[in-house]
């Protein structure tokens, strides 16, 4: 039993090790983009039924309305 809870544990890991790996990704195709780029991008993406990838759209969009000046 504890044999499978530390696999479990270790896949765990894995996958957001990779969840982590793919965020840095979307962020970094998108760093060049305005918020308001990375928000239309975010509904068009729940208008297209896209959700495995708006979770990573949106950390992107809230890491750069931070980054930017506030207008």
């Amino acid at each position: 039993m504890s044999q499978k809870l530390e696999r479990l544990g270790e896949d765990a890991a894995l996958t957001e090790e990779r969840e982590r790996e793919f965020d840095d990704w979307v962020r970094g195709r998108l760093s060049d983009w305005s918020t308001d780029e990375i928000r239309a991008l975010d509904r068009w993406l729940l208008e297209e039924s896209q959700f495995e990838f708006v979770t990573s759209v949106r950390r992107a969009w809230m890491r750069k309305s931070l980054e930017e000046p506030a207008a």
